[in-house]
């Protein structure tokens, strides 16, 4: 028999422990608990932290979609009541109407799903960015799952670990809340309820929600990969109770890929990428990142890295031989072979990009 997959408490996620400081109630009760975790949570909170790697001229680059997204999570913009009467649509018109909607707004990806509940967090966990109580138990009643998916420049993507990475995710991160909150007031005023989850305001887990609703699968990374873009990608989910078309799970060699390949924990600078086989963790079998080691090191250079996505032969430039390559590997074992014999010849081996021009310290004024 399969072990249950239980609900994770998001106060279990390595960023709402990181917003835990001494002399919290929260951090007393916490460290109680866990306290096996105290130390090496305590070590990551003490290092310069995320931000720090900025030049001055580029702060903003940060700061100011992270302040941006902070008023987006907020709980009357991410949520609400229906609005108006609820309009009578079929399954399969309702997901023509989102899926184009969505990609209007920004959305490069859009995939549905039934939302599993083991899914949902079980708890509040953020301290930070949401106006709900810390620990609060959450009740999520929606039938259904929209997960978006959005691209990054991956250029500026492969300067990490420096703030070219770090802005193109913050802004990326943005345009993705933005989405979500537009989408999910759309569908409130078809009638029906709905709720954005973004960075700064999440109740559910994306990554298995995206699975659920074929845009991809779990690489060894702990990142969705996508056939198209690879694991250069952000996400958000709208749940919602508007009866929905759902898409299916896609096998696209991801696991088998990733078995052999291992460039990500190779060029990973913390080793919180396992080499090794998968294990299974809450009910599912996987690649288990350590999370405490990524963020230790983001803390450490002030930015986040971004080698994970920079390296993998599936987020290469959308050009036809990629493209070709992707769409043999999603089909055969041996294309998958010949992919990774490949890769180092055509690409060279992983290095990080330079800064352009607008974002070189060199040209800080």
């Amino acid at each position: 028999m399969p072990e249950e997959i239980k609900r994770f408490d998001e106060r279990d996620t390595v960023f709402a422990r990181e917003d835990l400081h001494h002399g919290m109630v929260e951090y007393d009760e916490y460290y109680r608990l866990h306290a096996e975790l105290k130390e090496k949570d305590d070590y990551f909170r003490s290092l310069p932290g995320m931000g720090s790697g900025f030049p001055e001229i580029d702060g903003g680059l940060f700061f100011a979609p992270s302040q941006v997204m902070y008023k987006l999570g907020f709980p009357d913009v991410v949520d609400g009541k229906p609005i108006g009467k609820q309009h009578k649509l079929s399954p399969e018109r309702a997901k023509l109407k989102v899926s184009t909607f969505a990609k209007r707004l920004g959305a490069d990806l859009v995939g549905m799903s039934k939302l599993n509940q083991a899914f949902v967090y079980s708890h509040r966990g953020r301290k930070k960015y949401t106006e709900d109580p810390y620990g609060q138990p959450i009740t999520l009643n929606h039938k259904y799952a929209i997960s978006l998916g959005f691209k990054m420049n991956l250029d500026l993507v492969r300067t990490g670990p420096r703030h070219g990475s770090v802005a193109e995710t913050g802004l990326v991160y943005l345009l993705s809340s933005m989405v979500a909150v537009t989408l999910a007031d759309y569908i409130r005023r078809m009638g029906y309820s709905a709720r954005a989850h973004h960075f700064r305001n999440y109740q559910v887990l994306s990554v298995p929600l995206a699975v659920d609703g074929g845009l991809g699968e779990l690489g060894r990374c702990g990142f969705l990969i996508n056939k198209k873009y690879g694991n250069c990608l952000r996400l958000a989910t709208v749940t919602t109770d508007l009866p929905l078309e759902c898409d299916s799970p896609v096998d696209i060699g991801v696991d088998d890929f990733c078995e052999m390949c291992k460039i990500c924990s190779e060029v990973c600078p913390s080793g919180a990428i396992p080499m090794g086989d998968k294990v299974v963790s809450n009910g599912v079998k996987k690649w288990q990142l350590d999370a405490v080691k990524c963020v230790t090191y983001w803390n450490k250079v002030g930015t986040d890295c971004g080698m994970c996505i920079g390296s993998c032969p599936w987020s290469e430039p959308d050009v036809w031989y990629h493209r070709l390559s992707a769409d043999m590997a999603g089909k055969s074992h041996f294309a998958r072979l010949l992919l990774l014999w490949l890769y180092p010849i055509v690409y060279g081996k992983y290095k990080p990009k330079p800064l352009p021009e607008w974002l070189d310290r060199k040209n800080a004024g």
